[in-house]
């Protein structure tokens, strides 16, 4: 499998208007910006967010060096956005600890990371001046905190049209924190400086985290060509007029398993040939312009999308195939296969319900 996706083991949102108050356990991450007061700044949140170490280690393992990162947070609910406006995802400097908190908790609980604080203890404040070249913090007179962050960044512009899912490539980060340049701390996703502490904004712009009961929580996604074809004398398929069939469907799986697909493909209607033997028998390969994808069965979501590099079919001379990491998949949930091929310049969509189910290794 060219794509194989890991989830957090920490994220919270951390709040101007709540210097010590710790979300961590929410189910929503807030990137939103509150009516403002006093005219001093707007009231605004920031997202903390961390994949272990050892996760992306045996990410990077799996997919080699010539490897891309994405980091992906779902959009769970819109209001009144501006119509054009950019986000910023930095390297976060300091450590923190994502707490067991909720916005809504009475009394307010402060046992992980927050506006002022980076730890529990309440003890720890976030290192707001005299920082490294290269690393910074923002903040007003009454807005002291908010993390700090290598100046670093990458960006994702959003406009009236566009999807509002946050989707950008920090594969420079991942090669920075495998390649002991800076530790890993996680991210931090922020709204621009031109607009965080701008009073005129007021919007809604929120995020499933970690701890959602939906399939969309937050990802690092790592994708990579690994693709490979050695068809020898196997003929490719010479027309759309074909059956496939998927083999190495064993219908359930555990998430350690990595399993190879194969896929089978038929001529519906062989030439007429003298011969003492069945045509059907004989199997042709799919185009190298094949892909597949994999859809969540209950929500109909494609977790896997048709993906040009990362998900292309190979070939040997048996039949195309792909190979698959059911770790890279959330366990407890049924899945279904679809396959795609470019075929005399068409694009054809193969769904014939083939379906699995990854579940959890009891230890």
């Amino acid at each position: 499998m060219g794509v194989y996706k890991i989830f957090p083991s920490q994220d919270t949102t951390i709040y101007t208007d709540y210097k010590t108050l710790n979300a961590g356990l929410d189910s929503i991450l807030d990137l939103s910006k509150n009516a403002p007061y006093q005219f001093a700044s707007s009231s605004t949140s920031r997202i903390l967010i961390k994949f272990d170490n050892t996760d992306i280690a045996d990410a990077v393992s799996k997919s080699g060096p010539n490897f891309t990162a994405s980091l992906k947070l779902y959009n769970a609910h819109v209001e009144g956005i501006p119509t054009n406006f950019d986000i910023e995802v930095h390297p976060v400097y300091q450590s923190w600890a994502m707490g067991t908190g909720r916005f809504n908790n009475l009394p307010e609980s402060s046992d992980g990371a927050s506006w002022t604080y980076r730890n529990p203890n309440q003890t720890d404040a976030w290192t707001i001046t005299s920082l490294p070249s290269g690393i910074t913090s923002s903040y007003f007179t009454r807005d002291e905190g908010g993390a700090n962050w290598y100046t670093a960044s990458v960006t994702q512009s959003f406009d009236y049209f566009s999807t509002k899912d946050i989707n950008v490539d920090v594969t420079q980060f991942v090669g920075w924190w495998t390649g002991s340049v800076i530790t890993n701390n996680g991210f931090l996703i922020k709204n621009t400086g031109s607009i965080e502490f701008d009073y005129s904004y007021k919007y809604t712009f929120n995020f499933f985290s970690r701890d959602t009961n939906t399939i969309y929580p937050p990802c690092l996604e790592f994708k990579w060509d690994d693709s490979t074809f050695n068809p020898g004398s196997t003929p490719y398929v010479p027309n759309e007029e074909i059956n496939i069939a998927l083999a190495n469907n064993k219908s359930m799986f555990y998430e350690t398993e990595y399993v190879k697909f194969r896929v089978y493909a038929r001529e519906k209607y062989p030439a007429r040939v003298y011969s003492q033997t069945s045509l059907y028998p004989y199997n042709k390969l799919l185009p190298t312009a094949s892909y597949y994808s994999i859809i969540d069965m209950n929500s109909n979501v494609k977790i896997v999308d048709f993906d040009n590099v990362a998900t292309k079919l190979s070939n040997d001379t048996t039949s195309s195939y792909f190979r698959l990491h059911m770790a890279g998949l959330e366990p407890e949930r049924y899945y279904k296969i679809q396959i795609k091929s470019i075929i005399d310049g068409g694009t054809y969509i193969f769904d014939d319900d083939y379906y699995f189910k990854v579940l959890q290794t009891v230890n």
